[in-house]
């Protein structure tokens, strides 16, 4: 039995002078991931720009077939051709329609579906001129070989495997993708806001939802793209960024208040406007989903994990969206929105895959059966080479306390070395989510980038990234005596850095950049440990401070309270929360911190250079690391740090 870990979803976009894409290197990419999903359904949408005044019009359809060609017919549809195919009870119906204009066409699209879904006997879930959308019950090969996909090409691919959650999977009504007149959605996770979402829509007259969030987020789109917004604004509202970026007007935040997403996802989204083709991933402001980009010089990529985009090229460039963020590219256009800074996607790393010598070759041994042949090896040879990983998971879960050296060529997947005690990991590559989760000790070093969560509940040993690392970088961090964990990133992190963490060292050296090389809310709910910044961070990036309006009234009251004059409360009324702390005496400061620290703690911070003690602590480490990954880092130790603590040591 395959352990279930939440959707996979892949999307590929053809460049403008670049050869149409196999269906076969689609279904590969997302097969790959099938661990992810389950038999409980799975699909494709395929694209090829059309600009005929024809659309194809396909629907499920439990009852008989002539009964929803004639329905077709009274919603004044003129059909041309049409094709059928039983899929178990249900039969898959494709009618090949010419139209006066597209507003009839969606209006007879709605009323069908309202009609059909309240029996549940059937649905439209595909629409287009340019788009095809393949579907049903089953891991996506099984749904590839029932439409032949791998035989098919096209100038933009979604892929989707599924774990069900919110909705049944008996029937492929609930398989994704979800689509709407050329727009396709695939998407992982949960949206919270499903039901303001649906009022939305109800209010402008949709009706006969199957229950899924993934399709309200396909209608989501439809409706601000046909309300005028151009693709980039239409993806900014579903992505309901905070108030305090001023990204929307006055106007916009309150009429399209209820079409904002929020909850847990990741979605990618196939959009024919007409004229070009446009590839879309967004995810969450939490990030709690993974979203891989990469391009190379014949497609842009989004996938799940980065093996899929590796099937399709490994060396191609890859990077991840930031929090809340956006990845726009067009056929015509190219590159709209990368998604993350340019100079930081520059700094992300191409793994070198083959060694000349290695132990054991992982390309045909599957991720369950990896770990076994390591320890096989192990019995001869305490120091084994593994080359052309490729997303194996839960490498090392099971390995015994001491004595190991791996060297890991390629790819690694999710969970590397949770629980390790005291083997050593040389990783000549990237790292997907979870490594290091709850490290007793040993030792694991990156030689390229680190996904999200990475040294959770990390508890003793080293843990050394060349590159970057992702979000919620060593939450909840522990020490126990001499047992001290230390993390060490090269490059930069994102957001939630260092999150509840109650001891142990991060070090954070952003070479490379001139940026910040952190997110947001850095130290939120410490209460022990030390975060190292090299340079100096916004204030308002460190810990979950109160928003503006909150602290605008608590410095009143403080001033009708007299426990600050008028002129401190001008003096203060601009400053992050954090600067205001750090000026605040007395009474004032106890209120505030039993206000707003009681259920989330704010840390301190400083800015400055490091004092002897911490220079001998920290420059035997940083000299570590500059022996396993190579180049010169121990001289950024005489700059200035931003060191952000617990404010209840």
């Amino acid at each position: 039995m395959i352990s279930p870990s939440g959707c996979g979803v892949f999307g590929v976009l053809r460049k403008r002078n670049s050869g149409k894409i196999k269906g076969k290197l689609v279904v590969n990419a997302i097969d790959s991931v099938r661990y992810r999903g389950s038999d409980k359904g799975a699909g494709f949408a395929v694209f090829n720009l059309n600009r005929r005044n024809e659309y194809l019009v396909k629907a499920f359809y439990s009852g008989n077939s002539q009964e929803l060609e004639e329905e077709l017919r009274r919603q004044g549809l003129r059909i041309e051709d049409k094709s059928l195919k039983e899929i178990g009870e249900v039969c898959d119906c494709n009618f090949q329609i010419t139209i006066s204009s597209v507003a009839s066409l969606r209006k007879a699209v709605r009323n069908l579906n309202e009609i059909m879904w309240k029996d549940m006997e059937g649905r439209v879930y595909s629409v287009g001129r340019s788009l095809q959308v393949y579907k049903g019950v089953g891991y996506p090969s099984d749904i590839a070989s029932l439409y032949n996909v791998n035989e098919m090409d096209g100038d933009m691919w979604l892929a989707h495997t599924r774990q069900p959650t919110n909705s049944p999977g008996h029937y492929p009504y609930w398989s994704h993708p979800f689509s709407s007149f050329d727009i396709a959605i695939v998407h992982n996770g949960d949206v919270s806001s499903f039901g303001a979402n649906v009022e939305f829509l109800r209010s402008r007259g949709w009706e006969g939802f199957v229950g899924t969030d993934s399709e309200v987020m396909a209608f989501l789109f439809e409706e601000l793209i046909n309300d005028g917004l151009s693709v980039e604004e239409a993806v900014k509202m579903l992505l309901n960024p905070p108030r305090r970026q001023r990204i929307l007007s006055s106007h916009e935040d309150y009429l399209y208040r209820n079409a904002r997403l929020d909850g847990p996802f990741t979605a990618v989204i196939g959009y024919d406007s007409g004229d070009d083709l446009y590839l879309i991933g967004i995810a969450d402001r939490s990030k709690f989903r993974p979203a891989i980009i990469g391009e190379d010089e014949n497609n842009f990529y989004i996938a799940s994990e980065e093996t899929q985009i590796r099937l399709f090229n490994p060396k191609a460039k890859v990077w991840t969206l930031t929090p809340g963020g956006y990845f726009i590219a067009s056929l015509n256009r190219g590159v709209i929105s990368l998604g993350r800074d340019p100079e930081i996607v520059k700094n992300y790393s191409i793994p070198i895959f083959i060694p000349s010598n290695y132990d054991i070759d992982a390309s045909n041994v599957g991720y369950k059966d990896l770990n076994k042949e390591i320890l096989n090896f192990a019995k001869i040879k305490r120091d084994i080479t593994i080359a052309n990983v490729m997303g194996h998971r839960f490498i090392g879960i099971n390995f015994p306390r001491e004595g190991l050296t791996l060297r890991l060529y390629g790819i690694v997947g999710n969970a590397m070395a949770n629980l390790n005690e005291k083997n050593i990991f040389q990783v000549y590559g990237n790292v997907a989510d979870d490594c290091c989760d709850t490290m007793q000790g040993g030792k694991v070093v990156i030689h390229g980038d680190a996904r999200d969560v990475i040294g959770q509940a990390m508890q003793g040993g080293k843990v050394f990234v060349k590159g970057n690392s992702g979000n919620r970088v060593g939450i909840q961090m522990r020490e126990y005596q001499d047992r001290r964990p230390y993390l060490v990133i090269g490059g930069v992190t994102d957001d939630y850095l260092g999150e509840y963490m109650a001891g142990g060292v991060i070090l954070v050296l952003g070479k490379g950049v001139r940026r910040e090389p952190v997110g947001n809310f850095v130290g939120t709910g410490m209460v022990g440990g030390r975060i190292y910044i090299r340079g100096k961070v916004d204030p308002l990036k460190i810990g979950l401070q109160p928003n503006k309006y909150e602290l605008t009234r608590f410095l009143k009251a403080l001033v009708m309270e007299e426990l600050i004059t008028q002129e401190e409360y001008l003096e203060y009324i601009d400053r992050p929360y954090v600067e205001i702390m750090k000026r605040l005496q007395g009474e004032a400061k106890k209120y505030a911190r039993r206000m707003f620290e009681e259920k989330i703690g704010i840390p301190d911070y400083e800015y400055r250079e490091l004092n002897e003690g911490e220079i001998k602590e920290l420059m035997p480490i940083v000299e570590e690391f500059e022996a396993d990954i190579g180049g010169k880092y121990s001289d950024l130790l005489s700059e200035k740090f931003t060191i952000i603590s617990s404010s209840k040591k």
